[in-house]
Parts: C-alpha cells; structure tokens; sequence
C-alpha cells in the first residue's frame, strides 16, 4: 500500500474479571469516565481527556493485557502523566502491586496490576 488507510487508534480492549467493579476502579483510582457499560453484554466504555477509549470484556478465562519480553512482564496499556509521585502514592496506599516505579533517564516510569491483573505502564516524561 503506497497509502495508509489506517487513521487512529479507536479503543483498547483488556479482560477483567467483574466489569462494574473494573469500571468503578478505574474511574475512583485513575479518573476515567464511564461513556456506558452493558451489563446483558458485560463490557463498558470508559475514557480519559485525551487519547482513545478504553473498552473492559469481562471473562472467567484466565488471561491478562500483558506480554513478556525475555522472561519478563511487560504492560500492553502505557499512559502518560504529570503527577506521576502522587498516584504512586495513592496506588500504595491501596495496596496495589507496583512492579516498577523509578527515574528512567527520560523520565519516570510506573507500572502496576490493577485488580484484574493487567499489567499498566504510566510514563513521567522529564522537561
């Protein structure tokens, strides 16, 4: 193809267990808005300001948003931010997983597992 006929990621789509509980955490703990949920279909929709929707499948399979890299576990889901230091904290203090949290050079990184057990990459770039 001489032409892209691709124009913009639309949505993302992961697995989680329990969609209502996923959609409440994702909006109380990383501030995204629920644009609808199904509870026939069990999925919602959910976004932030910027950047494409995220959609939530729930399933009973056991599966994750997540890859590894030489043994590794790596996140499918990366996100940006300004405030990385203070959801550290607040993921800490909730008592979430954080696998990875420190300067990287070009700027900080954070991952975590949310209740589900994907994997999320959030990136600090440093001005």
């Amino acid at each position: 193809m001489s032409k892209a006929v691709l124009k913009k990621l639309e949505h993302m789509q992961i697995p989680v267990k329990h969609v209502s509980e996923a959609a409440e955490w994702y909006v109380s703990h990383l501030g995204f808005q629920v644009l609808g949920v199904s509870e026939e279909h069990r999925h919602a929709f959910l976004k932030l300001q910027e950047g494409p929707m995220l959609m939530l499948w729930e399933t009973t399979d056991e599966t994750g948003a997540n890859f590894s890299v030489n043994g590794q576990t790596m996140p499918v889901l990366l996100y940006n931010t300004d405030q990385i230091h203070v959801l550290h904290d607040h993921l800490h203090e909730l008592g979430v997983e954080i696998t990875f949290y420190q300067n990287e050079g070009f700027g900080w990184v954070l991952k975590f597992i949310d209740p589900s057990g994907n994997m999320w990459g959030v990136i600090q770039p440093n001005n």
